[in-house]
């Protein structure tokens, strides 16, 4: 019996890198990074709370990471809500609230 074996090679994802993203715009750290067949491109958009208005977007972060997976974190006055993406290059990139994101 002869056995053939296929692999099935994922191909890597390009995403986004960014420290500061605001409004559609990398503001500080700008690059990409390349997510293999297991991680992908994260989106962490960042809040601040205020007593009068709540909580407030702040900026987003971009980049790749290896356990990538949706998740909230909430601590004292900071929320981080992040969201993952894969499969198509740069997927990451206007995920979130930021181009949303407007002065009050």
């Amino acid at each position: 019996m002869l056995l053939f074996l296929f692999y099935l090679e994922i191909p890597a994802t390009l995403c986004k890198v960014c420290t500061i993203f605001k409004r559609g715009v990398c503001l500080h750290g700008e690059g990409n990074c390349t997510a293999e067949e297991g991680p992908g491109c994260r989106t962490s958009d960042m809040f601040f709370f205020n007593v009068k208005d709540g909580w407030l977007y702040n900026h987003t972060q971009l980049d790749c990471y290896d356990k990538c997976r949706a998740w909230n974190l909430l601590r004292g006055h900071f929320k981080v809500s992040s969201f993952c993406c894969k499969g198509r290059d740069f997927c990451n990139t206007y995920r979130g609230r930021s181009l949303h994101w407007k002065n009050r």
